[in-house]
């Protein structure tokens, strides 16, 4: 389990869902947009509202528009959430100018 703390607020995250890093360089700060795009792409529940209660919903909102990838699904859940629009997301912007292959 990862323990990050922040003013005084605590989040715990499965190991799993930092597969690919070393945890223990995790930062509550420096590492804000790839904890909010593991939590948003393959947390559970109880990882989004622990995360809802760690960060700011200001800061939720300017770090989930920046994240490079999420599901349709994903992205139609935070957009409604947050209150953003789909259009404001980069990784809507990306899908969007990404040239399909003329049979797909």
């Amino acid at each position: 389990m990862i323990e990050l703390v922040k003013d005084n607020r605590n989040l715990k995250l499965r190991n799993s869902l930092f597969w690919d890093v070393d945890t223990t360089l995790l930062n509550a700060n420096s590492s804000k947009m790839l904890i909010v795009e593991r939590v948003f792409t393959r947390g559970n529940m109880q990882e989004f509202k622990q995360l809802l209660g760690f960060y700011s919903f200001k800061e939720l909102s300017q770090t989930a528009i920046k994240i490079g990838y999420m599901d349709a699904r994903t992205l139609n859940f935070i957009s409604g959430y947050l209150n953003i629009p789909k259009k404001d997301f980069l990784c809507y912007k990306k899908k969007l100018s990404t040239r399909m292959h003329w049979n797909s």
